[in-house]
């Protein structure tokens, strides 16, 4: 008994290749997908591990500025944010090995620009603000020698005069009294002269002045 012959179906050499030629480019297509994305996830958390934390500090005092700090980032024009109460900030999702410009502005010191080279992670770094001080520690020096010295007073559009004792008391100790007004100096200064007056004039008279001298003036408490 003879079995019944089949016919094998068998697709021509260029049919079979054109099928394997387009299961190739489909798999490489995938495999090009999974690279990009691949790509993208690892530059993703690399730009996202990528950050400055800074600190900025006065060139007068060597501390956080007394007035608020104002920071910006300007390649990538991040909003503006403020410095925390010890002069600290964070700027995050950067890229790695980039300059970038931050500017930092606080009262009196004006704006000032620092170029940032990031390395990959966490860049800590100190920011020093510079500025001129007409009056500081020297200068009281100088007008208390020369019996010109001050104490400073930062009042507003209409300062308070002085009463008939304040009067007394800047001929009783020899100094006298000056309101910057509504245009204060930068707040470091001010703090610095004070505070070397007031040690010359306890040298001088001892700690009863204090009970007499006008409350307004700064940096006195």
């Amino acid at each position: 008994m003879s079995l019944p012959s089949r016919s094998l179906s068998l697709k021509p050499p260029q049919a079979l290749y054109n099928t394997v030629v387009k299961h190739l480019k489909k798999d490489l297509n995938i495999l090009k997908i999974l690279i990009k994305l691949t790509l993208i996830l690892v530059c993703g958390i690399s730009y996202g591990q990528t950050e400055i934390i800074g600190k900025v500090i006065s060139g007068i005092s060597g501390e956080k500025p007394i007035s608020d700090i104002y920071v910006q980032e300007l390649i990538t024009k991040q909003p503006l944010i403020m410095a925390d109460s010890l002069g600290n900030f964070r700027i995050e999702y950067l890229e790695p090995n980039k300059k970038y410009v931050i500017e930092i502005s606080a009262f009196g010191y004006g704006k000032q620009k620092f170029d940032v080279q990031t390395k990959s992670g966490i860049n800590n770094v100190a920011f020093e603000l510079k500025a001129d001080c007409e009056y500081n520690a020297e200068r009281a020096e100088f007008d208390w020698k020369n019996g010109k010295a001050n104490l400073l007073l930062v009042g507003s559009i209409a300062p308070i005069a002085n009463s008939p004792s304040d009067k007394q008391f800047e001929e009783k100790f020899g100094i006298k009294y000056f309101d910057f007004g509504c245009e204060p100096l930068i707040d470091e200064c001010l703090k610095e002269y004070n505070k070397r007056v007031f040690e010359l004039i306890d040298k001088k008279y001892g700690m009863k002045w204090r009970k007499k001298v006008r409350s307004d003036v700064e940096y006195l408490k």
